[in-house]
């Protein structure tokens, strides 16, 4: 009689090799991902690799405990009878460790990202985990609602354990190749062949009778996982070559509370008037009494939004760290007066390095394509008791929209104080809409200035 092998079951084969082909992407991915936010290198790609991190991962979890009561519900082929016992205590030993770690690993990632904390800064990040951008996945245990040292020891812990269970998985798979291959190259029994579709054992000579069933399912699912092994190393080549090419960032450009960027010398200085490329509005004279240097130091443009998910609202505050603007102002001559602010895009930071990462990207932005937003006044009217209304119109991202900027001015001699704040629908500039987190960001963002200026001389 012809000898052949018996085989896993279909659905367990397939299982098998999805389990494998993830934890394999999934292992160099984490190691890049956290070795550059160890180092403060927090781009857009590092972001974006979280993300697909934290979808695959929670697949594993999911695809782990099938194949688990899978397992239990269809036995896999007995051991080889000439397999001494050792050898058979080995194999299972191996078997339930890996179950384990498939189960606990993702379980501590989760818990990681539900603790919504940055072990790298040392600093609160609450990023909602979407599952491949098409659901919010909830947090574990409350986490997000406890106190910081609960979350700050809880994000320590589960990120240890996540990496001390990656190098134990690399340790057993690299046992379990070692020992898939002595089985096949020098026992040469059918343990290998049992897994591997289309590999015969050594002593096979039939493949027994043709079964189509188990070949379509065979067919379809592995094939299946080589198009998402696929899909997956095209959405994070961006990391990877950033990894192969670029150094890390420094930590002082990402971390919380970092001093403004200064500005390069051939850069006008924030809050600088900008004479050369900056031209009053139609009709206003270039009187010196109509000029006004700001006082960088005691100057900004500051930003806020909420960000919301199913763990509740958490604002958030951000500035822009270069600006430029020309001020020309009299309050008994209003129709001379006029206001033009350049804003740097690429200069927003709000402490949060997922969010810095992003603001400067395509969906965001887009500060490779528009570097500069800008409001340019129309018309300042006075309304009285120090207030005013400057009408204006404000560009980002190439779109162009009417503003109005109430503000306040104290003038006192030749110093002035202006505090001011407007909102804008973010969604009217596009920013932000064709992004996975667009439903987790305020559409309502405000715009708050406050600016100290000095009467040219």
């Amino acid at each position: 009689m012809a000898a052949r092998a018996e085989r896993y079951t279909a659905v367990a084969i397939v299982l098998h090799w999805a389990i494998a082909a993830a934890i394999l992407f999934q292992l160099p991915l984490g190691f890049i991902m956290h070795e550059r936010a160890e180092h403060g290198a927090a781009t857009q790609a590092v972001f974006d690799a979280y993300q697909l991190h934290k979808s695959i991962g929670l697949t594993v979890l999911g695809l782990s405990l099938v194949r688990l009561g899978w397992r239990l519900l269809h036995p896999p082929p007995p051991f080889p009878e000439h397999l001494p016992e050792w050898e058979r205590f080995s194999a299972r030993a191996v078997h339930y460790a890996f179950y384990l770690l498939m189960i606990l690993m993702p379980l501590s990632g989760w818990i990681y990202v539900s603790a919504g904390w940055s072990v790298h800064d040392n600093a609160p990040l609450p990023v909602q985990t979407r599952w491949f951008g098409l659901f919010e996945v909830p947090h574990l245990f409350n986490l997000p609602q406890a106190s910081q040292d609960v979350r700050a020891d809880a994000a320590e812990a589960a990120l240890g354990a996540h990496l001390t269970m990656a190098w134990l998985l690399i340790g057993l798979a690299v046992l379990h190749v070692a020992a898939a291959l002595k089985h096949q190259f020098f026992d040469k029994d059918a343990v290998l062949a049992h897994m591997v579709p289309g590999l015969r054992a050594p002593f096979e000579t039939d493949t027994g009778p043709k079964q189509p069933v188990r070949r379509a399912i065979l067919g379809v699912g592995l094939g299946a996982v080589a198009v998402a092994l696929i899909a997956a190393m095209a959405a994070s080549a961006d990391l990877f070559l950033e990894a192969s090419r670029a150094p890390a960032v420094e930590a002082g450009d990402h971390t919380h509370g970092a001093a403004p960027e200064a500005p390069a010398a051939h850069e006008h200085a924030p809050g600088t008037p900008a004479h050369d490329d900056t031209p009053a509005a139609p009709g206003a004279p270039a009187a010196e009494s109509l000029v006004w240097t700001v006082d960088r130091n005691a100057s900004s443009i500051g930003f806020s939004y909420v960000y919301e998910d199913d763990s509740g609202r958490s604002p958030f505050n951000g500035r822009f760290n270069r600006w430029r603007a020309d001020i020309r102002f009299d309050p008994d001559n209003l129709d001379a007066s006029s206001v033009v602010v350049r804003i740097e895009t690429a200069s927003a930071r709000t402490g949060v390095p997922a969010h810095d990462s992003a603001l400067p990207t395509a969906a965001w932005f887009n500060s490779a394509a528009h570097p500069n937003a800008e409001f340019r006044s129309t018309r300042i009217r006075a309304r009285g008791d120090g207030r005013y209304e400057a009408r204006g119109t404000l560009a980002i991202r190439g779109q162009t929209r009417e503003v109005d900027l109430p503000f306040t001015l104290s003038i006192d001699g030749d110093h002035a104080s202006v505090s001011g704040n407007t909102r804008i629908d973010r969604r009217d500039f596009g920013i932000g809409s064709d992004d996975a987190g667009d439903d987790l960001i305020s559409r309502e963002i405000e715009i708050t200035v406050r600016v100290e200026a000095r009467r040219a001389q």
